[in-house]
């Protein structure tokens, strides 16, 4: 299996932290289940999460029975395996899926494009593996958001954020499916910055005056900025 040298250096171990600060802050988890469940419920019989990571996102679905996560990382896939035992977890590549034709009925893919060298091959795949009828939710940064701006600029690993774009992403699903819906979520996440669990302070959310401060700012941002630069896209479509 090919392993790109640059995400194996970025993401090929696991971060507990990560995964715990995602589901376990009393701020952030509230903010991520909130955004998983706009854009992956309801959710299907056949799940199958490509690039699961951690299985943060599983887990703010309720962790569904016989749902599958795939990741390029063996460390990420003992993780999650161990976090969430009623769900199945392999490694895998996105390029080549261990699944035969038809196998969901959802397929989830989640902060993954932009990591991607190939993204059409990746989303060919996914069709692939997708049922006749089946549903595809992606859910992508958009480098035009100022905070996701800032994000791909001071953090390498993430510079494949700054060709993310509504344009782009609309792009490689209507190539292969029938779009359904494009909807921009989160006008600007200012938590994620405040409570981070590195660069910010997350015991912050212990205070009820920090937490009406970044409730008002990311609510005037709602206001003021025009859906177009909203931090991430979700398109729903089907094959």
């Amino acid at each position: 299996m090919h392993v790109e040298q640059h995400l194996a250096e970025a993401f090929g171990t696991a971060s507990p932290e990560q995964y715990f600060w995602q589901t376990r802050h009393p701020v952030v988890s509230h903010r991520e289940r909130a955004l998983v469940e706009r854009a992956f419920l309801p959710l299907g019989k056949k799940i199958l999460d490509v690039g699961c990571g951690e299985g943060a996102t599983l887990h703010h679905l309720g962790a569904p029975a016989g749902a599958v996560g795939i990741d390029l990382f063996e460390a990420k896939v003992a993780f999650a395996r161990a976090q969430l035992p009623a769900c199945r977890f392999s490694r895998a590549s996105v390029y080549e899926l261990p699944f035969e034709s038809g196998s969901f009925d959802q397929v989830i893919v989640r902060d993954l494009i932009h990591h991607l060298d190939e993204p059409a091959r990746a989303m060919d795949e996914v069709a692939r593996v997708l049922a006749p009828g089946g549903r595809v939710d992606v859910l992508e940064p958009i480098g035009r958001n100022p905070l996701v701006l800032l994000h791909a600029v001071v953090t390498p690993s993430e510079r494949g954020e700054l060709r993310s774009t509504r344009e782009f992403l609309e792009g490689l699903v209507k190539a292969r499916l029938t779009m359904l819906s494009s909807e921009p979520l989160q006008p600007l996440p200012i938590h994620r910055l405040v409570y981070h669990r590195r660069v910010g302070r997350p015991q912050l959310a212990d205070s009820a005056v920090a937490r009406r401060g970044v409730d008002a700012m990311e609510g005037f941002a709602a206001k003021l900025l025009p859906d177009s630069l909203w931090a991430y896209l979700h398109i729903r479509a089907v094959k």
